[in-house]
């Protein structure tokens, strides 16, 4: 099932939140942290709804913004919407590059920024001018005194085509982590919580995220060729064995980023 049938599945998921991972799909990077999903990364640029504007645009457009909490307005994003169909049409991410490497040469200082502009595909960029004048609006919380403020250092443009929104093969961080366990194709390492494990555990376990449902992801496993032996089933789990392995997949959604799936696969002991 694609993913943008999500919304008739998870009718508790904010409208704007499915609109952002239809336009974004399973597309990654670095802005706020190290390669995570793009959706999950302008969904928490967006989060906070004290700081939510909206400003009507012509052609039926309109420019939602917010910040990311906690950070003062430093990273921020904003959608253009087709209020006619509610797709996303484009998209921005005010960021720090506070992302791959970042432990070693740090994220940028409080006056550069940059901005990610990501296009819908056959979208011109001049179409996009409305999220770069939105940048250029400095919140008071970056403002400094004598022209000190935040400047956007880098322009950057990405256009979201097949080639980027489509989940790639999955690279198994430890090769100690059997390649006879499958992994859910539409998925990604969700590196900060895989981080998170000891180097024990990491061997048998390996953390993923998708924004397909879990009752996807869990329907991927038991229709596996040749099937999982000795199958238990549970509310956003199953476990089996395969070629004398056995495993289990545990699928949870964050309580505040309802349009993503977090997967945990672990190997039994």
């Amino acid at each position: 099932m694609p993913h943008h049938e999500r919304a008739q599945e998870d009718a508790q998921v904010p409208a704007l939140d499915l609109a952002v991972t239809r336009f974004a799909g399973m597309a990654s990077g670095s802005y706020y942290w190290p390669e995570g999903l793009l959706a999950e990364q302008l969904i928490s640029g967006l989060a906070s709804r004290p700081d939510r504007k909206q400003q009507a645009l012509t052609d039926g457009q309109r420019l939602l913004s917010s910040y990311r909490r906690p950070y003062d307005g430093g990273e921020r994003a904003a959608v253009l919407v087709d209020d006619r169909s509610g797709d996303v049409l484009a998209a921005a991410l005010v960021h720090r590059s506070c992302g791959k490497n970042s432990s070693s040469s740090g994220c940028l200082d409080d006056q550069h920024a940059v901005l990610s502009v990501f296009l819908r595909p056959g979208f011109d960029r001049t179409k996009a001018q409305p999220l770069v004048a939105w940048s250029q609006q400095v919140p008071d919380r970056m403002q400094g005194g004598e022209g000190v403020g935040e400047k956007i250092a880098t322009t950057e443009y990405v256009t979201l085509d097949a080639a980027r929104t489509t989940a790639r093969p999955i690279v198994r961080p430890n090769k100690a982590f059997s390649a006879q366990v499958p992994l859910y194709p539409k998925a990604l390492i969700y590196g900060t919580a895989q981080d998170a494990l000891s180097d024990a555990k990491a061997k048998r376990v390996l953390r993923l995220q998708t924004v397909d449902t879990p009752e996807q992801v869990l329907a991927f496993y038991k229709q596996l060729s040749p099937p999982l032996k000795d199958i238990e089933s549970g509310d956003g789990f199953i476990a089996g064995s395969r070629n004398g392995l056995s495993f289990s997949v545990s699928t949870t959604i964050p309580r505040d980023m309802p349009a993503i799936t977090n997967i945990e696969v672990e190997i039994s002991e």
